[in-house]
């Protein structure tokens, strides 16, 4: 016998309160309802928080606009400790801020910041003293950057080409321009200007001949001189610091920067080894007589894995091992004029920050906050509960779409269990369909502490994944036992968890179509996990304990097949002779749906299989006696108990498409998350559960005590889960041999035991009662009581009657 999975699941999820209140009276109710409110996890990938530049009091910055990522929203200076400044500039929707395109911002020196934002027009603002002076550059003059004062301009050559460098300055209210030499018959590049600051600017030429290299503009002389001859301009940086520049290029694999002092150009440069084997193009910044890198990474097509940003590394100058600065960090790094870099980053989105980083009193750069970035709210998509146990997928709170879980209890100890991760991807996975395996997919839980999700393989089949409570992971296919069929797939095929109740689950199509296909899988088949059963064409199918529950054979009737006898019972006449295309199921009652889509707003309702009578329920979701409605018209989350009157869960003030909203089948919870947010509340439903009961079981009948498995085992699958759960073993005097707690997980309770009485001898041989008791959990309805018989064999041969 292949038992159930162990572990009591509540044991490992550790408990935490979670406060929130949200009462509401149902008829019948003696108080208001409890609830709990659960707090949205954060974003794995940290604000986008770009620096463009800074001065020794503030930096010029944008930050990721919320509910509207990736958009960047306007440039501003922000003060160190003070309050941001919105620049008078247009803002591009991304991380875009070059010296030839729509807009450039630069800090130029000191807390000066210069806009080029208009053809022709250059503003540089003071944001010290709030003075702003503004360049209109000469006709037939294009910008090449603000630096210190000057502002630096090209015009065209005879040939057309805008190779000729012009510097220019405003003195006594006019502008002067200063012609550049120094090239000597080079000429420079369109991209010429690869970095720069008050005292000097890199400029990228090439000779006629092919040849190529980088020169520095003194802006003081208006004189180019060579520093970096066979250096490239194509994507390369340059970054100046009091008393170093740097030079990279990731052209033709290049891996080396390469490093001058300022006061002596002219001598050999320093190389240091930036690695190939991280992902990105390394960025540079100068700090000391440190280099620091991080690295600007693009994301692929079809590579769905979210990073939080490169390491920030510095590497001395003069040789020695790296330091790692930061854990990650954002790709743009800012030169603070008279030393330091300002850059973003932090260990994880939760201590992202703006920093900047300066020598420290050993030498070396030392990072030091200057405001925190806070976290952007994850992105819930789906979320599931079952006997307490809530399981939500989150699409972007870990580096790909995952699982996650927490145990819920309501009344007097309320609390909201910690969050644990239940289900990812190996962050090695690589194409789409393995990376995405858990986006948007709902997980349903089947009442024993495993959940299962409908999904498709890398291959894109349809498959249904199953997620103990132990961390194991198995993938039944929804292939057709006896033909070998596969799901069909395709826009008109989309498989999903249409029920499931302990070892029995309903994946695949929805039942609207004649094509459609649903699988019953029985996650304790010998062998494992396997497709059982297949059914096609329209009719849904649900399952609650061993009884499929399906259309009848006579229009308007339901029956119900026993999975483990084959035994099928039908039902009298319950609709208006529709065919079913939907059904639930919890407890007692079955819910049944013509036309789920709504079109038609009558055709549905739920059966008690107890009583055997059919009843109107609005249309919705159910629960153990209730059924969940969201009203688009008002915005109402609302609950009708079966028989009684609506109330409302929460009016919200506008809901377009509606909260995520799920029922506890296995208890008395209501669970949902408003449109567009990932904080969850979970209410007492205010209804009282049906009485617990066994629903499904594997018990041995018989243990030889002397065998390779002497053990008696015995699981019971249970209507909601149990506490105290015991059982007490009589001979057939009735005397009790022994008794012992049970393992109780979700809605379900193990028990193994080796034959052996509290003084350590085996029972007699012959045969034996066992009852299995305990108190419902929610405190409704009367104790759990199953008995049963089971003979041992091989332990002591009795000496009198048993």
């Amino acid at each position: 016998m292949r038992p159930l999975i162990r572990g009591g699941l509540a044991t490992t999820l550790a408990l935490a309160a979670a406060g929130g209140a949200l009462p509401f009276l149902l008829p019948g109710a003696q108080a208001a309802t409890s609830s709990l409110t659960i707090p949205a996890p954060d974003r794995f990938k940290p604000v986008a928080n770009p620096v463009y530049g800074a001065g020794p009091g503030g930096v010029v910055e944008r930050t990721e606009v919320k509910g509207q990522s990736p958009a960047l929203g306007y440039y501003r200076w922000t003060p160190d400790g003070g309050t941001p400044v919105d620049l008078p500039v247009s803002s591009p929707y991304d991380d875009i801020n070059t010296i030839d395109g729509a807009s450039h911002v630069s800090v130029t020196s000191g807390n000066v910041v210069a806009i080029h934002d208009f053809p022709g027009r250059v503003k540089v603002m003071d944001m010290t003293s709030g003075t702003t002076t503004t360049y209109t550059l000469p006709t037939g003059h294009f910008y090449r950057g603000v630096f210190g004062s000057a502002v630096l301009t090209a015009t065209r050559a005879a040939d057309g080409a805008k190779d000729v460098l012009h510097v220019l300055r405003m003195a006594d209210g006019q502008l002067t321009d200063t012609l550049v030499t120094g090239l000597n018959g080079w000429v420079a590049e369109d991209a010429m200007t690869l970095g720069g600051d008050d005292r000097s600017v890199a400029i990228s030429y090439e000779h006629p001949d092919g040849t190529r290299g980088v020169g520095l503009l003194d802006l003081a002389t208006a004189r180019v001189t060579p520093v970096f001859p066979g250096a490239t301009g194509t994507n390369a940086q340059v970054v100046f610091s009091d008393a170093y520049v740097a030079w990279y290029s990731p052209e033709g694999g290049n891996t080396t920067a390469r490093v001058l002092p300022r006061a002596t150009p002219e001598a050999a440069d320093t190389k240091l080894e930036l690695g190939s084997d991280g992902e990105g193009t390394p960025r540079l910044g100068l700090v000391g007589d440190w280099l620091l890198t991080t690295r600007q990474f693009t994301q692929s097509g079809g590579d769905f894995l979210v990073r939080q940003g490169a390491p920030l590394t510095a590497l001395p100058i003069a040789g020695g091992a790296p330091r790692t600065l930061l854990e990650h960090a954002g790709r743009r790094m800012a030169q603070v004029p008279g030393g330091g870099v300002a850059v973003t980053g932090g260990a994880s989105a939760e201590d992202w920050a703006v920093r900047r980083i300066s020598v420290g009193d050993d030498g070396a750069p030392v990072p030091r906050t200057v405001r925190e970035v806070a976290p952007k709210e994850g992105n819930l998509t789906q979320l599931s509960i079952t006997a307490g146990h809530l399981v939500t997928a989150e699409s972007d709170t870990t580096y790909l779409p995952a699982l996650f879980q927490r145990q819920i209890i309501l009344g007097a100890a309320q609390s909201a269990g910690e969050r644990s991760l239940l289900a990812r991807p190996d962050a090695r996975t690589t194409g789409e369909a393995a990376q995405r395996v858990y986006d948007h997919r709902q997980p349903v839980g089947t009442g024993d502490g495993r959940t299962v999700v409908a999904t498709t393989d890398a291959d894109g089949a349809q498959v249904l994944v199953v997620l103990g409570a132990d961390g194991t992971t198995t993938v039944v296919p929804a292939v057709d036992p006896q033909t070998g069929e596969k799901m069909p797939t395709g826009s008109g095929h989309y498989s999903g968890v249409r029920s499931a109740s302990g070892r029995y689950v309903v994946f695949g199509d929805s039942g609207r179509g004649a094509e459609d296909r649903q699988y019953v899988v029985d996650l304790d088949a010998p062998g494992g996990p396997k497709v059982v059963r297949v059914h096609q064409g329209q009719g849904g199918l649900a399952v609650w304990g061993t009884k499929l529950w399906m259309p009848g054979d006579t229009d308007g009737t339901l029956q119900a097949v026993d999975l483990k006898s084959g035994e099928t019972t039908a039902t009298e006449q319950i609709t208006d002779g529709c065919l079913p295309q939907q059904l639930q199921t919890a407890g007692p009652w079955v819910y049944w749906d013509c036309y789920p889509s709504g079109s038609i707003s009558s055709g549905h309702g739920v059966y008690n299989t107890q009583t055997q009578q059919s009843l109107y329920a609005p249309r919705g979701t159910l629960g153990d006696g209730y059924v969940v409605v969201y009203d688009r018209d008002r915005a109402q989350l609302n609950l009708t108990p079966i028989g009684d009157a609506t109330r409302t869960i929460e009016a919200f003030a506008s809901q377009y498409n509606g909260p995520l909203v799920e029922a506890d089948r296995f208890g008395g919870a209501v669970a949902y998350a408003k449109e567009g947010s990932a904080r969850i509340t979970v209410v007492d439903s205010g209804v009282a559960a049906s009485q617990v009961a066994e629903i499904e079981s594997r018990v041995e009948r018989s243990t030889d005590l002397k065998s390779a498995d002497a053990v008696w085992d015995a699981d019971w699958q249970l209507s909601k889960p149990v506490t105290d759960a015991r059982v007490t073993v009589r001979n057939k005097t009735g005397r009790a041999v022994f008794t012992g707690s049970a393992k109780e997980y979700a809605a379900a309770v193990s028990f193994s035991w080796d034959g052996r009485t509290d003084d350590g001898r085996y029972v007699n041989d012959g045969t034996y009662t066992w009852e299995l008791t305990g108190t419902p959990a929610d405190g409704s309805g009367g104790a759990l009581k199953v008995t049963g018989t089971v003979a041992f064999s091989s332990g002591q041969r009795p000496l009198t009657r048993n």
